[in-house]
């Protein structure tokens, strides 16, 4: 699934490219997304972005698209030649914003500006790692009370846009198991800084590729090439030469170094 730095590369790249057009039409599955036709006619004001979650400003309406699992959004000249379109928006510049998704379960809703409570983890989502509002006292206050700290990184109600990924290498970076819970003082500000680090470097590298994800502009991201330990079970740890494990840790697939991490 797309985490933080894949959605933020996309939001950059698509921003440039729909600002201050209108959307003139739209095309999509007979039975999926309701209501999304009330964007007819809507100029695109603004591309914002809330954790996974892209956020098309339309004025008074707010056009939400989550990618799920393999959804991916793009612009392109012509109408697209892949197999699992699921809805296009056709622009006054003729131009078409896709949504393409094989799995379906992606979404995309038309909303009331700010208006969330059709979307619940949305609507409860934690700061965003980036802003003002995420402050090391409270998150060092929630994850002291965490009796495991993998699945609170990933309930978006700490801090919004973690995803395996980067909980895993956010969790190595900072020399915590991803199992352990009661965090202490300076482990939650290893962890603090460390979510910080993981999720600028994912989008500098413009978002991790290992599978379905591409970028606005249809390409491969590159942070696959820099991560330490997600994926790389049964390889030698980068920091002390361990050999990474991988477990289960509620029900996601999570993968450490047992020496750098020890529980």
């Amino acid at each position: 699934m797309p985490e933080l730095p894949e959605v933020e590369t996309i939001r950059r790249d698509l921003e440039p490219q729909v600002v201050g057009r209108c959307i003139r039409a739209i095309e999509k599955d007979e039975k999926r997304y309701p209501g999304v036709e009330g964007a007819i006619e809507k100029k695109i004001e603004g591309v914002g972005r809330r954790g996974k979650y892209l956020l098309f400003d339309l004025d008074e309406l707010e056009l939400v698209m989550h990618l799920g699992m393999t959804g991916r959004i793009g612009i392109s000249e012509e109408k697209p030649l892949l197999r699992h379109i699921r809805a296009l928006f056709k622009l006054d510049d003729g131009k078409n914003l896709f949504f393409n998704d094989p799995r379906r379960f992606g979404k995309i809703f038309l909303v009331e500006k700010g208006d969330y409570r059709s979307m619940p983890t949305l609507n409860e989502m934690g700061p965003e790692p980036f802003s003002d509002d995420f402050l090391l006292f409270p998150f060092s206050r929630a994850v002291a009370k965490a009796s495991c700290i993998k699945p609170l990184l990933l309930s978006q109600k700490v801090v919004a846009g973690l995803g395996n990924i980067y909980a895993d290498e956010a969790l190595f970076l900072a020399r915590i198991h991803p199992e352990q819970g009661k965090l202490g003082e300076e482990e939650s500000k290893r962890l603090f800084f460390a979510i910080k680090e993981v999720l600028a470097k994912g989008i500098e590298n413009r978002g991790t590729t290992l599978r379905d994800y591409r970028d606005g502009k249809g390409e491969f991201g590159d942070n696959q090439n820099f991560l330490s330990v997600f994926g790389k079970e049964d390889q030698a740890c980068p920091a002390c030469g361990s050999i990474i494990l991988k477990c289960r840790v509620g029900g996601r697939g999570t993968h450490f170094c047992p020496s750098c991490q020890k529980k």
